[in-house]
């Protein structure tokens, strides 16, 4: 990603309503604006909790609000005002996609829905995002990361090699993972609208967090149950799937196939590991893993990190380091792809952001706007929509909305 004037991506000219907080649905907006669309942040006068999610914070942002809301313009509204609610009816008349992570029924009740705004502007694709589903037995419960990655299942299988203590994964990965299924969705919609022959007409995208998680994570799960009824064993975690000590810290890699684990021998100079029953083909391997797992586990203590990695990479068989967030900043293939890259702020600095993870030749993705201070383009966007400077003036002094 660059940093450009203008957006240039192939969402330039679409525009974007984006009333989310904390990761979810500002993750899922960013993506949109990363690809060129306007995207217009909603918050309510006092900002929305990821502002505070402090430290560091300079220059009126905080380092977890940076990474969630690039490349957006931030509108603060009261909701609570009746006249804040039109605002939002008054800019939705000109939206193509509105994206909102309230719990089940908000919206409806704020008049902000989606059978309010189709009245609206009939084009709209209304994204909501929430734990459960607009309908069921839970879609009027809250709804955060942990909850998620509880109830689908995933957290038995990572906590077995643990002694069987269930096991939440150290990121906020089932938001995370929403975030980037409801861009995808809303570009689908997007093109179901717009493509040759397409709808011509907006519609509700519902992104619930359980279903985008069971999605992601359950695919390599599932095997089991896949011809029901089943009487085989729960899922098990996959066993080739561990970490390897060096003599000087840690590597991951696959040695399955015949060509790679011949190889792994032939380079570390185990090669009486080829002869041994049970590891000398890859149908004795995949029958029990841990055994030859094991045999290679105790080979790669002898080596250092680097000596190890330089002798398989020699030969062709896919080990690589563990390294650390910062230590991957400076991986060269990293920073030849600039997926971790530095921008400079005309007041806070340096800011470090990471790329949007799609390269697109002709129309690519940029960042064209640091993410921005609370209410800092309130006038601006009420002015486009319409508004006199007379009203502007009023919406401030009565505190229905907030500059900057």
């Amino acid at each position: 990603m660059q940093l450009s004037d203008l957006p240039q991506g192939p969402l330039r000219g679409i525009r974007v309503i984006d009333i989310t907080s904390m990761i979810t649905g500002p993750l899922c907006s960013q993506q949109l604006g990363d690809l060129g669309a306007d995207v217009i942040k909603i918050e309510p006068t006092h900002g929305e909790v990821a502002r505070w999610m402090a430290p560091p914070q300079k220059a009126g942002l905080t380092g977890f609000y940076t990474q969630m809301n690039r490349n957006k313009r931030s509108l603060t509204v009261d909701l609570k005002n009746p006249e804040g609610i039109a605002i939002i009816k008054k800019l939705v008349e000109s939206a193509d996609i509105l994206v909102e992570n309230f719990r089940g029924g908000v919206p409806d009740r704020l008049g902000i829905g989606y059978e309010d705004l189709r009245l609206i502007n009939d084009k709209l694709i209304f994204v909501s995002i929430t734990g459960f589903g607009p309908t069921g037995p839970y879609s009027h419960k809250p709804a955060y990361d942990p909850l998620a990655q509880g109830l689908v299942g995933m957290m038995h299988i990572q906590g077995m090699p643990f002694g069987g203590k269930p096991q939440l994964i150290q990121s906020a990965i089932v938001d995370k993972t929403t975030a980037t299924t409801a861009a995808g969705v809303a570009i689908a919609a997007l093109y179901a609208r717009d493509r040759p022959g397409g709808t011509g007409k907006g519609q509700r995208v519902d992104v619930p967090m359980i279903d985008a998680w069971a999605a992601n994570s359950l695919a390599d799960m599932m095997p089991v149950d896949s011809f029901m009824p089943s009487d085989m064993q729960d899922p098990v975690p996959l066993a080739v799937l561990r970490t390897f000590e060096t003599s000087d810290g840690f590597v991951v890699g696959m040695a399955l196939q015949d060509n790679h684990f011949q190889n792994f021998c032939n380079a570390l100079e185990c090669t009486e590991l080829l002869e041994r029953e049970g590891m000398r083909n890859v149908g004795e391997r995949i029958s029990d893993f841990e055994p030859w797992l094991d045999a290679i586990g105790e080979v790669m203590k002898r080596f250092t990190t680097e000596d190890l990695l330089s002798k398989l990479d020699a030969s062709g068989v896919p080990f690589g380091p563990v390294k650390t967030v910062r230590e991957f900043a400076e991986d060269p293939q990293a920073k030849h792809n600039r997926t971790i890259f530095d921008v400079e702020h005309p007041e806070a600095g340096t800011l470090r952001y990471v790329r949007y993870p799609g390269h697109l030749s002709e129309t690519p993705a940029a960042i064209y706007r640091h993410p921005p201070r609370l209410g800092e383009h309130t006038k601006e966007v009420l002015h486009e929509a319409g508004y006199s400077p007379t009203e502007i003036e009023r919406f401030v002094q009565e505190n229905i909305v907030g500059t900057y």
